[in-house]
């Protein structure tokens, strides 16, 4: 454990002097290890597209293919596996997001399976979770709590409603609307 420590602090360390973005030049970085924001190898500014860890709170403008950490945000979009205690993208995501908390402001696609919760502004695709909830959505929610403006697709739960629906709007059990 002491030698992990030690070798997290010298990353951190030489990512602070020596930023990855500096050898990139395009804004780009193939990888982030983050304590906390700003404490990690590469700017808040930067792009990540390969691989991000975060051991509590990471913050970048797009992430590609592998994202991990307590608290992870991205101020752009994402795509690829997001898993994170709490996983925040700003813009679009394309993939596979999970952890406590999943939410995409943006357009989602894939799968979004937030333990307590997923949002997602748009999308498509499946969301598993105890709350789900999207603004426009089509494909299969299952949770406990089930809720969108708008659905094309079915709904399994024990509280589901659609919003704008001409006919039973909320259902328990199953809803739907094609």
């Amino acid at each position: 454990m002491k030698r992990l420590l030690t070798l997290a602090t010298l990353i951190l360390v030489c990512g602070t002097l020596f930023p990855m973005t500096a050898l990139a030049g395009d804004g780009k970085s193939p990888i982030n290890l983050s304590l906390f924001d700003p404490i990690q190898i590469t700017k808040n500014t930067t792009s990540v597209t390969a691989f991000r860890f975060s051991l509590i709170y990471g913050r970048n403008v797009d992430v590609a293919w592998v994202d991990i950490g307590l608290v992870n945000r991205a101020t752009g979009s994402g795509k690829g596996l997001s898993w994170n205690g709490v996983g925040i993208i700003d813009g679009d995501f394309t993939g596979w997001q999970t952890g406590w908390a999943a939410v995409t402001k943006g357009h989602f696609v894939g799968y979004q399976s937030g333990w307590l919760y997923n949002r997602a502004g748009s999308g498509s695709g499946f969301m598993l979770g105890v709350y789900n909830s999207s603004s426009d959505f089509s494909g299969l929610q299952i949770g406990l709590v089930n809720i969108c403006d708008r659905m094309n697709g079915l709904q399994i739960g024990l509280v589901n409603i659609i919003k704008i629906k001409e006919k039973l709007k909320f259902f328990p059990i199953v809803n739907w609307s094609f």
